[in-house]
């Protein structure tokens, strides 16, 4: 009786760690502008090009010449960045009483 259930046992088990790896390893990406930066405690929080404000945990090294209101793409895995890249053909332009920032590719951002 023990090896009629043992195979589909293991089989699911197999499964399930699979899909599990493939879950923790899925990062999302977010386009976004710096608004405040700890380097010392590894904090940074962006406003995203939608309007949410995410605080997320990031190494020092990946913090490193950055300054609040830089344009960046941020990979992360959870509440934890990845990757930072600064956008650098990212330019603000004051129309008023909005502020827009235009992004590469056509992406813009209004404050």
């Amino acid at each position: 009786m023990f090896r009629t259930i043992r195979s589909p046992l293991l089989v699911a088990l197999a499964v399930l760690f699979v899909a599990s790896a493939v879950a923790l390893a899925a990062d999302d990406t977010m386009l976004g502008t710096v608004q405040k930066l700890d380097v010392q405690k590894g904090r940074i929080t962006l406003q995203s090009t939608e309007g949410k404000s995410v605080e997320l945990q990031a190494p020092a090294a990946l913090l490193a010449g950055l300054e609040t209101g830089d344009a960046v793409e941020v990979k992360m895995s959870g509440q934890k960045a990845t990757m930072i890249h600064r956008l650098e053909g990212a330019q603000q332009t004051d129309t008023g009483s909005t502020k827009q920032k235009q992004y590469p590719g056509g992406m813009r951002q209004t404050e």
